[in-house]
């Protein structure tokens, strides 16, 4: 087993971490071609068969917000260890279900366990290492966690010639193999767990984190909620990516991979740019710029849709740059808001995870919902979330001045 001190040249270490991130995405991507099997083997429509991605990103939020401040009392180890154990027996029960309803209970529980594991990892990685590393440390995390988006749906695609719940065996394996490893190899980071445990602490954890001032003034809780904002683009499009392409574009299964995997190509671009962009310009501008070009494209894709009947490669790039820009964002956003705190690390990180999962969820949910068979609400939707998120951060700028 590694030392801490070993942990903080080991590339092994931030590869696992990754492997830890990558569970949530995987949650979602792996089964999102199957989900017209989903939806026809249970006799309900696709908005329905949808609210199982908006479920998980629910019950990611709940995990993250409790998972935070619960690893800095008991430990990362633990709360990572259990999150995986979570994860996997919510699989099987979830290849075993015989409803839709059971499907959603199962999604929300399995998400849970992926909470767990995912907010511990900035954590881990702020244990770690240094603040001014922080950010370019996650940005390598991220682009590691991005693969697993790129290939998922391809793998699930070839997963589901033994039917859609084989995906959520295959996600079995995954975990009981990931736990081996965490037993094993990995030591625990978190050298100041609490004596004894309190629940009130949870929440006095999470008061802490909201109200952390930097020069006096709250820029922490406005960057977690422009990550919050921001994100929202990248779920939308998550969540309706297979009535997009499936539904509205008729693709068939590979054509939604390969265009899926090349839009979280767009996100390692952007992810890229922003790792390399880091020594040169400050975060709060690598910020700044990302979200005027994401508001530029989400408003070129309202007027498209208003304007004209836009064709599939129009569409897909503007996605792209969409996507590209929440690449950018979100290394730089998180790193920036985490390097804002000394200790409450746990919870800060799960404030900021579990806003930017709630909102997913809630504007996926929202994109499906109001889209009825158009792509007008969904790229409506997007906008907005860019013009919130707009004047989040020109408030948080101002502030930090």
């Amino acid at each position: 087993m590694y030392t801490k001190q070993q942990l903080s040249v080991s590339r092994f270490f931030l590869i696992f971490v990754a492997g830890l991130a990558a569970l949530g995405p995987m949650g979602i991507d792996a089964y999102l071609p199957t989900l017209p099997n989903l939806a026809s083997d249970f006799g309900v429509s696709m908005a329905t068969a949808n609210l199982t991605v908006s479920t998980f990103m629910m019950g990611m939020a709940l995990g993250q917000f409790l998972g935070g401040p619960l690893s800095d009392q008991l430990g990362r180890k633990c709360i990572g260890l259990g999150g995986l154990l979570v994860f996997m027996i919510a699989s099987v029960l979830i290849a075993l279900a015989t409803t839709i309803e059971q499907v959603l209970v199962f999604r929300l529980i399995q998400a849970i366990g992926g909470g767990f594991t995912s907010v511990i990892c900035m954590a881990q990685v702020r244990d770690v290492f240094e603040p001014k590393d922080v950010g370019k440390k996650f940005a390598n995390i991220i682009l590691v966690v991005l693969v697993a988006p790129m290939f998922a749906p391809i793998i699930g695609t070839i997963i589901s010639a033994y039917g859609w719940r084989a995906i959520f065996v295959t996600m079995a394996v995954f975990t009981s193999l990931m736990a081996l490893i965490y037993t094993l190899r990995i030591p625990e980071t978190n050298a100041n767990t609490a004596e004894k445990f309190s629940f009130s602490q949870v929440f006095m954890g999470y008061w802490a984190a909201i109200n952390n001032r930097t020069n006096g003034r709250l820029i922490g809780l406005r960057y977690a909620l422009f990550t919050g904002f921001s994100s929202g683009v990248l779920f939308c499009y998550v969540t309706n990516a297979a009535f997009i392409l499936i539904e509205h574009f008729e693709q068939s299964k590979f054509q939604f991979s390969a265009y899926f995997g090349a839009m979280v190509f767009a996100l390692m671009v952007g992810n890229r740019l922003t790792a390399r962009m880091m020594n040169k310009v400050e975060l709060p501008s690598i910020i700044y710029w990302a979200n005027l070009i994401q508001l530029i494209t989400a408003s070129s894709l309202v007027i498209l849709c208003l304007t004209t009947e836009p064709k599939l490669w129009q569409i897909m790039l503007g996605i792209s740059v969409l996507m590209a820009c929440s690449g950018a964002i979100s290394p730089a956003s998180s790193g920036h808001f985490i390097s804002l705190y000394n200790k409450n690390i746990g919870a800060a990180s799960s404030l900021n995870s579990t806003l930017m999962f709630a909102f997913g969820s809630l504007i996926g949910g929202l994109g499906s919902v109001v889209s009825n068979g158009e792509l007008l609400p969904i790229f409506a939707v997007m906008l907005a979330c860019s013009i919130v998120a707009r004047v989040i951060l020109l408030s948080a700028r101002a502030k930090e001045r």
